[in-house]
């Protein structure tokens, strides 16, 4: 018995030897799966950012009322129609912050017919004074800026030219311009956004480049469309 199991234990380490001592010393070689036609695991899909450039919107203001907050006049509402442009600057405190700036091609002044040197209505007929605006100097600030629903607040400065002198027969035609507003982005596609903004300060005085200064305080709704002249997404 013990000759018999001494002879299996032999055959056994023989077998093993066998097919263990060609492989001793020899290398696996390292290939490039690509060389060797297998193409490599697809990677885990990443969440996708959406990357806005710069932005371009058309708008329309649609008056609410007059309200004498920094201002004399009565009666005094405007109606517009703007041409928007924003650009991407950087981020503060998670809020994309972008230049904003606006030219105004249709501005049409709805003031009384008649009104003494401060402005103040003199009767109740109205009448229409064409303008223009330009305002270069603006910032907005733009909340959640890859998702479909865009909050953001905007605030803009520049001037306004009107073709006869504008709120008193004493005032100037030439005009400073101040709006600020808070709306909200509606996302359409990668291109185009829905515009809307419940809430636009809108003034207009001569900063006392005239003899009288009435100004005019506006609060209005704008609505619009805006195109976004790139929109990649990246992982």
């Amino acid at each position: 018995m013990p000759l018999i199991s001494l002879f299996r234990c032999r055959i056994a380490l023989f077998t093993v030897l066998l097919f263990t001592v060609p492989l001793i010393g020899q290398s696996v070689p390292m290939t490039n799966d690509l060389s060797a036609g297998i193409s490599p695991p697809p990677r885990p899909p990443g969440k996708a950012k959406r990357v806005q450039g710069s932005e371009l919107s058309v708008t329309l203001m649609i008056p609410d009322g007059d309200y004498r907050l920094f201002s004399a006049t009565q009666q005094c509402t405007a109606w517009t129609v703007g041409i928007e442009y924003e650009r991407p600057m950087g981020h503060m405190f998670r809020m994309r912050v972008d230049y904003a700036a606006e030219v105004v091609p249709v501005f049409i002044l709805s003031q009384p017919a008649r009104a003494d040197f401060w402005g103040y209505t003199m009767g109740a007929e109205q009448k229409s004074v064409p303008g223009i605006a330009i305002l270069p100097v603006g910032f907005r600030f733009l909340l959640f800026e890859n998702s479909r629903i865009r909050p953001f607040a905007v605030g803009k400065l520049g001037g306004a030219v009107f073709n006869q002198k504008a709120l008193s027969p004493a005032a100037s035609k030439y005009n400073f311009n101040i709006q600020a507003a808070a709306g909200v982005l509606f996302a359409v596609n990668k291109r185009y956004d829905f515009r809307l903004e419940p809430f636009e300060f809108f003034h207009v005085s001569n900063g006392y480049m005239a003899a009288s200064n009435p100004g005019m305080d506006e609060l209005a709704v704008r609505v619009g469309v805006t195109y976004h002249f790139s929109s990649t997404a990246k992982n």
